[in-house]
């Protein structure tokens, strides 16, 4: 059972708050939220916030390079040639060659373009590099010619991507 007390001529139970003392953190509250729920409406309407929205929400498509033989390397001569295709989806980029691959004689990447490195060996071991730069535009194939000179002793043609993963291994035919 609670206690009556009298205050300023009204009675109240001890212990309960004034009934104008209990709103005032309600209506803070209350103030807080709404101006919280405005701050976000107002965000959400902006076109960045909307289109950033929508790319977390939908599923994004990673870039890659689709890197392929167009004909089998062949030897003419005293050089192993190739012919690729390199594709880029969604625009991916090289970092270009690596240090060491520039020592090696890589040429210096020019942007929008890819280069590639062309290894020949014979049983894995390396004969031969050459190297060939290709212009990337998205979602259509660039034909590139690959020569390497002084492997005509080669079984198989290595190509990557420099500054990337991507790579083609072709095997040549060997005539016993």
């Amino acid at each position: 059972m609670g206690t009556d007390t009298a205050r300023g001529g009204r009675r109240r139970r001890a212990g309960t708050a004034t009934a104008t003392g209990a709103r005032g953190p309600v209506v803070r509250r209350a103030l807080v939220a709404v101006a919280l729920a405005a701050a976000v409406i107002a965000a959400c309407s902006t076109p960045a916030v909307r289109t950033e929205l929508a790319r977390s929400f939908t599923r994004q498509d990673r870039p890659y390079l689709e890197l392929y033989f167009t004909e089998l390397p062949f030897l003419a001569g005293s050089k192993l040639q190739a012919q690729l295709a390199l594709t880029a989806h969604g625009g991916p980029t090289a970092d270009g060659p690596t240090a060491a691959e520039l020592a090696d004689g890589a040429p210096r990447q020019v942007s929008g373009s890819f280069v590639l490195k062309a290894e020949a060996d014979r049983d894995g071991e390396p004969l031969a590099t050459g190297w060939a730069t290709v212009r990337a535009v998205d979602g259509q194939a660039q034909v590139v010619d690959v020569a390497v000179p002084g492997a005509q002793d080669a079984d198989a043609l290595r190509v990557s991507v420099a500054g990337r993963s991507e790579y083609v291994v072709g095997h040549l035919e060997t005539a016993e």
